[in-house]
């Protein structure tokens, strides 16, 4: 399999000396390898924290999302960033399709360094001190690894069907040359929460002091796991799980200035997981260079979504000197400008997950749905006045179009679209007649894989029309 291997630094110098065959027979004493990379439980922490940084993986799952739905548009300084992707154009070549091929080797990059480090956990040396350490790397490496390979799962794969043969590989250990098939969607969601269930087990329980939105936790592995459940259809896990995170009160969701200083990074609000971004402009600069530079920009579909007195309308989107709209929800922090963090996963996604699942479960429940709708649109819109709804049906709508509002630019409207079986629909103000609309079941749901794989990896299957 195509993946990045690990950089051996090799810092001696050999002196070859006529006179000095014994010199020559020596093994240099200062080259890392595998074997002698990771020797305490310190070496494997560092490399934990690689493995936390490689998860900006996710990423590119923003911006895909942005760029293949109904959330984003050209925007007035773009000048080819992103234009395939969002005229559906893409292939599974580097010319055409770096934007949607660039989450395989990405991700996989996540799941290989875990790999090489859970094996090091158990036999590193450690001071007694150090000892209960060992399990919570292993479970937070193991979170790590399930949510990685969720990403794959969602982006090169069609909609949850545990029998479908071409789901991705699971990959358990490092194995830079191996050629792995795919297995069965089900195989993989198997390992996912296989996991996910040994990670709960093997981390302690958190509570508000000492809960840290940096590192994977019983709290946001629960989160993950209601994600899950919701992808796959299972309504009352997503709801147990939701429920278990909300009712922790370790992240409660919050209103007006306090929730607008989430994305200026002046507060954690609200955040399960982030990656922190000290100085890279690595999600501002997708969106709007530091320059002032406006790529992508926010849809008038979306932009017109907001009412006046909805907080979102101002910290998500802003509006520059040339009256040109801009991505506002990752321009800037006290760091610089597009100078902000990942927030991958957040509070009020939990809520958002409990309204749909309670809404589609065989046996709809309503009254509870729409009591968490009500809940996050009061603090989101001032002054709000609670709605009710005479249908699953119309509760659900009104799910999907806050999940459109709330969640902009974080991942998630595409994948959402692609689930329910729902087109990607844009105003004429936003595209060209030729790309407004994606149409349900349209083979651009599924991304390619990479043609590097393919041409690496015989026993690798493309996805269908790519």
């Amino acid at each position: 399999m195509k993946q990045n291997k690990f950089i051996l630094i090799v810092m001696a110098a050999v002196m070859v000396t006529s006179s000095c065959k014994k010199d020559l027979n020596q093994q240099p004493t200062d080259t890392f390898s595998e074997n002698n990379a990771f020797i305490t439980l310190s070496d494997v922490q560092l490399g934990a924290n690689e493995a936390y940084a490689r998860y900006a993986a996710y990423a590119n799952d923003m911006y895909v999302s942005s760029l293949v739905s109904d959330e984003a548009k050209l925007g007035a300084d773009n000048s080819g960033q992103g234009a395939l992707t969002y005229r559906f154009q893409y292939a599974s070549d580097n010319t055409s399709g770096g934007d949607v091929i660039s989450g395989w080797g990405d991700y996989y990059t996540v799941i290989d360094q875990v790999n090489r480090l859970l094996p090091k956990i158990p036999t590193v040396t450690a001071s007694a001190e150090e000892e209960p350490r060992r399990n919570i790397l292993k479970g937070q490496m193991l979170a790590l690894r399930a949510i990685s390979h969720f990403g794959l799962l969602q982006s090169y794969c069609k909609n949850y069907d545990p029998a479908d043969p071409r789901g991705v590989p699971v990959m358990l250990t490092s194995n830079p040359i191996a050629k792995p098939s795919r297995n069965t969607m089900g195989e993989v969601m198997a390992q996912i929460e296989g996991d996910l269930t040994e990670a709960k087990n093997l981390l302690p329980a958190v509570s508000a002091g000492d809960f840290t939105d940096t590192v994977m936790n019983k709290i946001n592995i629960a989160a993950y796991q209601a994600r899950i459940a919701l992808y796959k259809k299972d309504y009352d896990q997503a709801i147990a799980y939701s429920t278990e995170v909300i009712s922790s009160g370790i992240k409660s969701l919050v209103s007006g200035s306090q929730y607008a200083s989430i994305w200026t990074d002046d507060t954690q609000d609200e955040v399960l997981f982030r990656i922190r971004f000290a100085t890279s402009t690595g999600i501002g600069g997708m969106f709007t260079t530091t320059g002032g530079n406006v790529y992508i920009a926010p849809s008038d579909k979306l932009t017109g979504s907001y009412s006046s007195s909805d907080i979102r309308a101002t910290a998500f989107i802003g509006i520059n000197p040339a009256g040109n709209p801009y991505v506002n929800k990752f321009f800037s922090s006290l760091r610089g400008g597009r100078v902000v963090d990942l927030k991958a996963c957040r509070t009020a996604e939990m809520y958002l997950i409990r309204a749909e699942a309670n809404a589609r479960k065989a046996s709809p429940n309503v009254v509870a749905g729409t009591t968490d709708l009500n809940t996050l649109r009061s603090n989101r819109i001032s002054g709000y006045t609670d709605q009710t709804f005479s249908s699953a049906a119309a509760l659900i709508d009104a799910v999907m179009g806050e999940r459109y509002k709330e969640l902009a630019f974080e991942g998630f409207r595409f994948f959402d679209l692609k689930r329910n079986n729902m087109p990607v629909s844009r105003l004429s103000s936003d595209a060209s007649a030729a790309w407004q609309t994606l149409p349900t079941g349209d083979y651009h749901f599924v991304l390619p894989i990479p043609n590097s794989e393919l041409l690496a990896n015989p026993n690798m299957v493309q996805n269908d029309n790519y």
